[in-house]
């Protein structure tokens, strides 16, 4: 998977898309779900001996989406979110989250004297890590209290605006598990309200990003089972709470946005405590360098040996040219130094 641009808008589409260039690095079962693309962006279908092809093309050299919007929903292996999207692409991934600071500071250093619209927001431990530059978004609590309790408010709650609205549902927001997935899913809705309230921070040049790392339907399907009313319930949630929420950013943007969803099945890693004992055999390790008969990579007295080399090569580049300038320079007459008699000789010949 790789994105194929003009060379003179690259950088700026890169800036919104590069996250999908590095998802062709991608972890067992992700799916890259495009929900959403402005009308000069095309799609091409992929196949498995596709590898070649690009799957992002733009239309138009002159024109770039003003936002791109991802958002990253932790499942079960087994679960296979409904998601209605223009194209999806099965993805493999090392690591099962996209590493997205590196494009934010990019952004930040590529605009000093602008202020990008810039969030990226991961659930965890009962807190939102919220990483952002701008001003929009200082105010926005991490704790899920917050959004739980705003959620419980008949004037707040992200439900009131589903359409249409759940009925008999099963989620319990008391319960930690569905209580965390209902806060994760008003703080979406507060996200998006913001930007409702703050059109005006919109309307620049600077490319947006905004990055939702959310966990809560994992941890529904651990408290009640994959299978469960309460698993089909709080994925029905997230559909519909994710097509308003596409609809509210294709209004906002007039329709020049990038939506995606990667969807990221929980992959559990085995943690085995070492024991020590006072007879501890010698592990076997990894083969070095010298095992595997291949030179270092790095060596510590390399800055020294690099400013002696680079200082000694000037100076010897400076005495060559005075050298060179003075002989050019040289009296050819009689009288010159390479001419002159000795006077001891000038006796002799008297």
């Amino acid at each position: 998977l790789y994105v194929k641009m003009a060379p003179c808008c690259y950088y700026r589409i890169a800036a919104l898309v590069v996250l999908l260039a590095v998802l062709g690095l991608s972890c067992h079962g992700q799916q890259l779900h495009m929900i959403h693309v402005p009308n000069y962006v095309v799609l091409q279908p992929q196949s498995p001996d596709s590898s070649q092809t690009p799957f992002i093309q733009s239309k138009s050299v002159l024109r770039k989406p003003k936002a791109n919007v991802l958002f990253t929903i932790v499942t079960n292996k087994e679960m296979n979110l409904p998601v209605n999207s223009m194209a999806s692409i099965h993805v493999n991934w090392d690591v099962p989250f996209v590493e997205t600071e590196q494009l934010m500071n990019n952004l930040q250093n590529k605009f000093l004297n602008k202020d990008p619209v810039m969030l990226e927001v991961s659930s965890s431990n009962q807190f939102f890590d919220v990483k952002t530059s701008s001003l929009l978004f200082q105010s926005l609590p991490s704790s899920f209290d917050s959004f739980h309790n705003r959620f419980l408010d008949a004037g707040t709650s992200f439900l009131n605006r589903l359409t249409p609205l759940p009925r008999n549902m099963s989620l319990n927001s008391s319960l930690s598990s569905d209580g965390n997935l209902l806060a994760e899913m008003q703080m979406v809705d507060d996200v998006i309200s913001t930007l409702k309230s703050k059109v005006e921070h919109l309307d620049t040049k600077v490319p947006d990003l905004l990055f939702f790392t959310l966990t809560g339907l994992r941890g529904v399907s651990d408290e009640h089972g994959i299978n469960s009313q309460q698993s089909r319930d709080a994925q029905d949630i997230i559909i519909k709470h994710f097509n308003q929420i596409t609809e509210e950013l294709k209004s906002l943007y007039k329709g020049n946005v990038m939506i995606e969803i990667l969807t990221v099945p929980h992959i559990d890693v085995a943690k085995v405590r070492k024991t020590r004992s006072l007879m501890q055999t010698e592990s076997t390790s990894s083969p070095t360098h010298a095992q595997l008969n291949l030179e270092l990579d790095w060596y510590a007295d390399f800055p020294v040996i690099f400013n002696i080399v680079l200082w000694l090569m000037v100076v010897l580049v400076i005495t060559v040219l005075f050298v060179a300038y003075g002989i050019w320079n040289l009296n050819p007459n009689l009288d010159s130094i390479l001419y002159r008699v000795p006077q001891d000789d000038l006796k002799k010949n008297n």
